[in-house]
């Protein structure tokens, strides 16, 4: 199943050196957990090359001219009171067939009204998956079995079976589907067999081995139930119904039957708890990371409406004796003390170390003209997170509903912009509730400060949108990163960045292991950290491998990852403007 890898990846390293006129082809190392020095990307004697690119980033919409012919169907006749319309879906990057070209999955909804109109002229709008080709994509939705005629909200991507392919999970209003990647170009529907074919209104979804078993869990935040009215409302949508369970599925790993299946463990794990009227809150982002240095894994959900919560990975209380199901770790409510129990509307988050003090932030969108929230890390290491509220930092943000929203270095500089897809809810006019992506770029020094470039950097062109589901990712390989969007009743946005210089490196971890953290060092000392992660932004999956902008810097010292779990692995002296590939621990 894997042999294919070391041919199509090693014709894709000799594409990107002719892209960058480099010499020679590049070298990859797979090397060994806990290495103390090692060399990166060795061999030939030519000069480290930069992006022959200059001036100022520019953000281009090059969907139709890649082939990223997708439009969604939720609205295609005109605006209806449909919440699960209305939310939007999600997309993710991922490199399904193993190329080292990344793929991308769109999740994709209808009214519901429009649902009998859809299947006379031919069928309900599915799920589509298109295959990149050195920067140019196929649809290959019927040819690989991804297309799914569901009311979908988001989706995550990851290799849930660990047999080197990625798989995908997608949420849905009605009942979750589980794609597995058969590792010959297809996909094959296995959600109740792997026992996560959850019904109900689920969302973002996202991944990583939470009991440090080795096998990857998953993590589906739910939203709401509009089967029943909630009789204690206070406010509009979606506070008029009840809200939906958040979910821990704990991987059983592989059976006698060679078949991956999963358990359902959230509420003995003290995932979500009750809120105080008796119900559960209304989760949309979600994200499974290591927030506090501990090695384990924790995870974040954006509620709307309510509080945002902050799920410390902990020991069982007690010790073994006392851990009934023998999950051997529990989740600890620390929201409030960590200060991220913002009760606004939240929508999606992202993470990024912005100030570049070696601990990442949060982002996170919120609707109802709230503004958005963010959350600078200022714990000391190894206490309990901490983090302040530092919206000043981007001066007036307009108050738009975000939805999509990416940390990423625009310009190579090596700090962290930020891009934010918006759209009004809810939506009773298609043209006047639109609005547009923005774009932030990073003007300090010490990482502080932002200032908003959407018309200069060509966002305006675009015009308004639904904006939803966003992420960024490499999708060309040339070493810059761009961002997809979807939204709702219009096409599909593929954001290609374009005039920048500057030098980066991009860290490929094998498996794409989430919740593994890298760290790159730079010449004067400073340390550039990122996060690998399954599941993020609004309902979406974003580029598995880490991407460091890095401005004049001609190599790097060391590149360290950090494993969940604690296991590292440290290379040396390894050149830029490359991708690297790094073996995980066995």
């Amino acid at each position: 199943m894997h042999g294919r890898r070391s041919a199509a990846r090693q014709w894709a390293l000799g594409s990107r050196a002719a892209k960058f006129g480099l010499t020679r082809t590049f070298s990859w190392i797979w090397l060994p957990a806990l290495l103390l020095v090692a060399t990166a990307c060795t061999g030939g004697d030519d000069e480290v090359n930069a992006k022959v690119d200059e001036g100022p980033p520019a953000l281009v919409d090059v969907a139709a001219e890649v082939g990223l012919d997708f439009e969604h169907g939720a609205f295609r006749w005109g605006a209806s009171p449909d919440p699960a319309a209305m939310m939007g879906t999600g997309l993710c990057w991922l490199d399904y067939n193993d190329d080292g070209w990344l793929d991308l999955f769109v999740v994709n909804s209808f009214a519901q009204v429009e649902a009998a109109r859809w299947r006379e002229q031919g069928g309900l709008p599915t799920t589509a998956l298109f295959r990149n080709e050195e920067g140019t994509f196929t649809d290959v939705t019927a040819a690989t079995g991804a297309g799914l005629p569901i009311r979908g909200a988001g989706c995550v991507a990851a290799d849930l079976d660990l047999d080197g392919d990625t798989d995908l999970y997608v949420t849905s209003e009605r009942v979750n589907q589980l794609l597995w990647n058969d590792g010959e170009g297809g996909f094959v529907e296995g959600a109740a067999d792997a026992g996560v074919a959850t019904s109900g209104w689920q969302t973002g979804a996202a991944v990583g081995d939470l009991n440090d078993d080795g096998w990857p869990d998953l993590v589906v935040a739910g939203y709401a139930d509009t089967n029943y009215r909630n009789p204690d409302a206070s406010e509009g949508f979606p506070d008029t119904f009840l809200g939906v369970r958040d979910l821990l599925y704990l991987s059983n790993g592989r059976g006698d039957d060679g078949a991956v299946t999963f358990r359902e463990v959230g509420a003995e794990a003290g995932l979500e708890a009750r809120t105080e009227k008796g119900g559960y809150e209304y989760g949309l982002g979600v994200m499974v990371l290591d927030v506090d240095g501990d090695n384990d894994l924790d995870v974040f959900v954006a509620n709307d409406t309510n509080p945002n919560r902050l799920y410390g990975n902990v020991a069982w209380p007690g010790g073994a004796a006392a851990d009934p199901l023998g999950l051997g770790f529990r989740f600890e409510d620390i929201s409030a003390s960590s200060g991220l129990d913002d009760d606004r509307a939240g929508m999606g988050v992202a993470l990024g170390d912005y100030d570049r003090n070696e601990v990442s932030d949060f982002f996170v969108t919120n609707s109802r003209d709230q503004g958005h929230g963010v959350f600078r890390d200022v714990s000391i290491p190894e206490d309990r997170p901490s983090f302040e509220d530092d919206t000043t930092s981007f001066g007036e943000l307009e108050a738009y509903t975000g939805w999509g929203v990416s940390w990423l270095d625009l310009d190579l500089d090596a700090d962290l912009d930020l891009v934010v897809a918006n759209g009004d809810i809810p939506i009773t006019d298609l043209a006047a509730d639109a609005m547009p992506i923005q774009a932030f770029t990073n003007v300090s020094e010490t990482g502080a400060r932002f200032e908003n470039v959407s018309e200069s950097i060509g966002l305006a062109d675009i015009g308004r949108i639904h904006g939803r589901g966003s992420a960024a990712a490499d999708y060309d390989n040339d070493g810059d990163v761009d961002v997809a969007v979807n939204a709702v009743a219009g096409r599909l946005i593929l954001l290609e960045n374009r005039g920048v210089s500057g030098n980066w490196l991009q860290v490929e971890l094998e498996r794409s292991l989430p919740g593994a953290v890298v760290a790159v060092t730079l010449p004067d000392g400073r340390r550039l950290v990122r996060h690998a992660l399954a599941g993020s932004s609004y309902l979406s999956t974003e580029d598995p491998r880490v991407h460091v902008g890095l401005a004049d810097v001609a190599s790097v010292p060391e590149v360290t990852v950090t494993w969940p779990g604690g296991e590292t692995t440290r290379l040396s002296d390894v050149e830029v403007n490359r991708i690297i590939s790094v073996k995980a621990p066995d």
